[in-house]
């Protein structure tokens, strides 16, 4: 234990150390952002192939997307490389923004765009699905003098499309480059895994991976011209030394706080916090096709048993109060509750489906949930269900998980694109538990299947009128929460500790930040 301790305290003094020099070498000339952030969970920053919420949050300042959101917004969509876009039937049709230029000065064409495009489907990494739900193939994306011209299998609904095309996925990288570096038919990936080819308002300088990520001013970028020159993000994993060098101006921004942390940033003299719902929830689901909770009014006294104020209170707050599959600030989110917390009727549920005197299970939660899975377990127990908690490492809950093999779980889920659709189709479409099943997420995972619900998923992704789909929307999460598998614990918000130096810092609900804004006082 001694020797864990000054360890410990020697990793904090050589990261301020660290931390330090680059304060000191960098700030007497430029203007430098310093952010400490865990970074292990970015694997790639290549747009094609990022798909952590870290690595989106930078490459959307490296690489110029087709269309983004206004910043702080997650529902109103603006231009980007894109100046403007036409729909026609299946057919998307974008005009690119004329005297865009990449990073090395190449001009930024509807050639690059459709390349960008095109390399993402044959590339197929994990964010491609993203595009290539929409039936878009290599073939399917052209372009047409100053267009590109992109032609799905369906005619889909605009602000569907629109929602996604706004994903990191969709950046534009610099053709020459990645041909340059192509290995073994590559597409350039891993160049661009740790460097950058983009025309966004920043530019990829360096990766020393568990150290540190270098970004400087693009100065070919054709937006207004951003106040900060540099942008040093530091791997700094604990949340406590996040905290200590921000209190000790060593760095401006902690990304990783947690809630209880918040308070000691906001007593603190030149310090402030900033708190933003995210697109991203935990959830509590059962398995839908084995008994007992294949009978919808087990599934609905199980749900009437946990008491969600709880849990939030539990962990401490910092979070939001959420029943349904459409977070807070998305379209269509829906704020009833089909089935509110009563023991009382969760144990009348009981004895009318057969089980008076309960029944026994096993609940499995990440260990990184243990709190939410220790209070589910206490009521659940309220009511007479006998709970077996199980506790353990979230790959291995995952390997599990994903061959159909848990009773009932607790865990989260990220919206990859601020539609409902993005929520819809893991959480309510599944047609059959079978192998041939063709959406294989959340629903299939618990072997719940409800064809109805899939119809109204399928049929609100072409419903080209905002209000009808709405509608469809608001009728499904009605039915799901009285029939489905699943219960919402809580919205999930991210906490941030910011120097009053910084200033301009926007945060939507997909992590989504405008570095170009950002302003900082010397």
């Amino acid at each position: 234990m001694l020797r864990s301790k000054k360890s410990l305290i020697l990793t904090l003094m050589l990261t301020v150390v660290f931390v330090l020099a680059i304060s000191s070498s960098l700030y007497a000339a430029e203007k430098i952002l310093v952010i400490g952030m865990n970074t292990s969970p970015i694997v790639s920053l290549d747009p094609a192939k990022a798909y952590e919420f870290e690595g989106s949050w930078i490459l959307d300042n490296i690489y110029d997307k087709l269309v983004r959101f206004k910043p702080g917004s997650a529902s109103e969509i603006e231009p980007a490389i894109a100046e403007s876009w036409e729909f026609s039937d299946k057919t998307i049709t974008f005009t690119i923004r004329e005297g865009a230029k990449f990073s090395n000065g190449d001009p930024v064409d509807a050639e690059a765009v459709a390349y960008s495009l095109k390399r993402v489907v044959k590339l197929a990494q994990a964010p491609s699905w993203v595009i290539t739900q929409f039936g878009i193939t290599e073939d399917s994306i052209k372009a047409i003098g100053n267009k590109v011209q992109i032609t799905m299998d369906k005619a889909y609904s605009p602000s569907l499309v629109l929602s996604c095309m706004t994903y990191s996925v969709t950046g534009t990288v610099n053709p020459k480059i990645a041909k340059e570096h192509d290995k073994e038919g590559d597409m350039g990936m891993a160049y661009l895994t740790e460097h950058s080819s983009g025309s966004g308002p920043y530019v990829l300088v360096s990766w020393e991976r568990n150290q540190k990520i270098i970004f400087e001013l693009n100065k070919y970028y054709w937006g207004p011209k951003p106040e900060i020159d540099k942008i040093v993000i530091v791997d700094i994993p604990e949340s406590s030394s996040q905290l200590l060098q921000l209190k000790g101006g060593t760095i401006d921004l902690a990304w990783n706080l947690e809630q209880d942390q918040i308070p000691d940033v906001e007593k603190t003299k030149g310090l402030y916090a900033l708190s933003k719902p995210q697109f991203k929830l935990i959830y509590f689901a059962m398995n839908g096709q084995n008994p007992p909770t294949d009978n919808v009014l087990v599934r609905r006294a199980v749900k009437s048993a946990i008491d969600t104020e709880a849990i939030m209170k539990a962990i401490g707050g910092g979070v939001i109060e959420l029943h349904t599959f459409i977070p807070k600030g998305m379209f269509a989110y829906y704020d009833g509750e089909e089935v509110p917390y009563n023991p009382e009727k969760a144990k009348e549920l009981l004895a009318e489906a057969g089980y008076p005197n309960g029944f026994e299970i096993t609940l499995t939660v990440p260990d990184y949930l243990s709190t939410e899975g220790t209070v589910v377990k206490s009521y659940l127990e309220q009511v007479g269900i006998k709970t077996n908690l199980e506790v353990i490492a979230y790959t291995t809950l995952l390997g599990k998980y994903r061959e159909q093999g848990l009773q009932m779980v607790i865990a989260r889920w990220g919206a990859d694109y601020a539609d409902p659709d993005a929520n819809a189709k893991p959480f309510a479409h599944c047609r059959t538990t079978g192998p041939e099943a063709t959406v294989k997420q959340l629903a299939w995972r618990n072997a719940y299947a409800n064809p109805e619900m899939t119809d109204m998923v399928e049929k609100a992704a072409f419903i080209q009128d905002r209000d009808e789909r709405e509608k469809v929307y608001l009728e499904l999460q009605k039915k799901w929460q009285s029939e489905g598998a699943f219960k919402i614990l809580y919205q999930m918000s991210i906490q941030l500790g910011i120097s009053d130096r910084v200033g301009n810092f926007i945060l939507n609900e997909l992590t989504q930040t405008p570095w170009e804004l950002i302003t900082l006082k010397d």
